[in-house]
């Protein structure tokens, strides 16, 4: 199958289902799966060398210039989405490429990608121009020691983004992320937390910073406040876009839209389809079409088609207190390695 044959297929199962969805909603999108896998399949299994050869990226060197380690649920979306619309930085397609760490998210799939080598990993900037900084956002970077000295020795020159949150709304976040949305999370809260080392390990950013430090000096990490986002978001990008030496004037358009908000899973078949079918395009070379079809809108599409939000409750009170009790001594840590006031953190 030639690339453009593949690329056409991939579009055209996807107004099927766009026109299946404003017909008759869920009901017909099961019917739309099997073509969807079809194409994925097909996609994975031919090669396109003439488009492989068509990336942007001629340096035989190749090296990204800045990279976020997470934490996950702390606004990475939205730092990833602001970053990739500046004209002179370029964001990896999709965003987490899981390239450095060993460490993945519990109840996966995915497996470590290190070993295919640094021509796999430049795949995923095939869109980037010369002369554009490039980098990622990996949210398991944070927590994976081999990922610290993997990036360090990649590029001992790369800069740093850690997006932290209140440990308590960033696990509530997580956990409700993986039990309603990705459907791998069916235990209680009070018993996933304890049985689950990776809800605590993420929202210990004390552990991270200490970690990242051994690697690179203070002022090649850049430590981003879930609070900045929501109350001084375009005071927060002018001085990230300072940090990575880039026009601190420039505006995107996303910076007031909020990014990855809890959602409930209608079809966790589709999505698997979908990730597949990002896989198969990035092995072709194609990250630029990607990048194309989530700048045209057709990503929001499928979120909103595949699911649904996912009504505000608060966490239980009891495991709240556990977290809180959990955390105390490491947020006091936090505040005198940064400086920063968390007491509202301890609360």
């Amino acid at each position: 199958m030639r690339c453009e044959s593949c690329v056409e297929n991939f579009g055209l199962c996807f107004m099927n289902i766009k026109f299946a969805w404003l017909v008759s909603g869920t009901r017909h999108l099961k019917s739309q799966i099997p073509s969807l896998r079809s194409v994925a399949y097909r996609c994975l299994t031919y090669s396109c060398p003439t488009t492989q050869q068509q990336s942007k990226i001629q340096n035989l060197k190749f090296q990204i210039d800045f990279v976020g380690i997470g934490a996950s649920k702390s606004g990475t979306t939205w730092l990833g989405h602001a970053l990739e619309e500046h004209p002179q930085l370029c964001m990896a397609e999709p965003k987490e490429v899981n390239y450095f760490n060993e460490i993945h998210a519990f109840r996966t799939s995915v497996k470590p990608n290190f070993h295919r080598g640094i021509n796999w990993y430049r795949k995923f900037f095939n869109h980037c121009s010369s002369g554009q900084l490039k980098g990622e956002i990996t949210n398991y970077y944070g927590i994976d020691p081999l990922a610290a000295a993997r990036i360090k020795e990649h590029n001992p020159d790369s800069k740093i983004l850690f997006c932290m949150r209140n440990p308590v709304d960033r696990i509530w976040s997580h956990y409700q992320f993986a039990k309603f949305f990705e459907r791998k999370e069916n235990r209680p809260i009070e018993q996933a937390v304890h049985e689950e080392p990776q809800y605590l390990r993420m929202s210990d950013y004390f552990q991270t910073l200490s970690l990242y430090h051994q690697h690179f000096s203070r002022d090649q990490i850049f430590l981003i406040w879930f609070e900045d986002i929501q109350n001084r978001p375009a005071e927060l990008l002018h001085e990230v876009f300072l940090f990575l030496k880039v026009d601190p004037a420039f505006q995107p358009k996303k910076i007031h839209k909020k990014s990855n908000p809890a959602r409930v899973s209608r079809s966790a078949a589709l999505q698997k389809i979908i990730r597949h079918i990002k896989l198969a395009l990035i092995g072709l070379g194609l990250s630029g079409l990607l990048k194309k079809i989530k700048m045209a809108g057709l990503g929001d599409f499928v979120m909103k088609m595949s699911s649904r939000t996912l009504p505000k409750t608060p966490i239980p009170g009891e495991i709240k207190n556990y977290i809180l009790s959990e955390f105390h001594e490491d947020i006091i840590k936090l505040e005198k390695l940064t400086g920063k006031d968390l007491s509202h953190w301890r609360m």
